[in-house]
């Protein structure tokens, strides 16, 4: 009879101890502070995004966009945002949809309040799947 050394199954617990810690955990709308201002909604989906977490940063985006009717300078900036999370996925259409509605705000924009950057990088991003299509 052999026996059985309890650290043999130390490699395996940490495996999965590192995929548990490196899960996401997305928040639901109601667990984001309701007082963060624009900058800390875009900064918290933004360090979001960059760790992985695309269904985290898409719902500051969403949240920020639901709490913030009136600014729609930010909700351009998070609409572009939650397309371009829907292209880095290869969600080609839907991501595609996504950029033709920001660029339909656009285009009903009368004031001119909307910033540039958001329209110029959607058009870009939009050719971009048109390439991938076409290759």
């Amino acid at each position: 009879m052999s026996v059985s050394h309890p650290w043999r199954y130390l490699p395996a617990a940490a495996v999965a101890l590192l995929l548990l810690t490196a899960c996401e955990t997305v928040p639901e709308p109601g667990e984001i502070p309701e007082d963060l201002s624009r900058q800390q909604y875009f900064q918290r989906a933004h360090e979001a995004y960059d760790q992985g977490h695309y269904d985290t940063a898409q719902v500051y985006y969403e949240t920020f966009i639901e709490r913030n009717p009136d600014d729609h300078a930010g909700i351009a900036a998070a609409e572009y945002e939650i397309a371009f999370i829907h292209f880095r996925r290869g969600e080609l259409q839907v991501a595609e949809e996504k950029f033709l509605a920001l660029l339909a705000r656009y285009e009903a924009d009368e004031d001119g309040v909307l910033p540039d950057w958001p329209r110029i990088l959607a058009e870009r991003t939009l050719d971009r799947i048109q390439d991938k299509r076409a290759g």
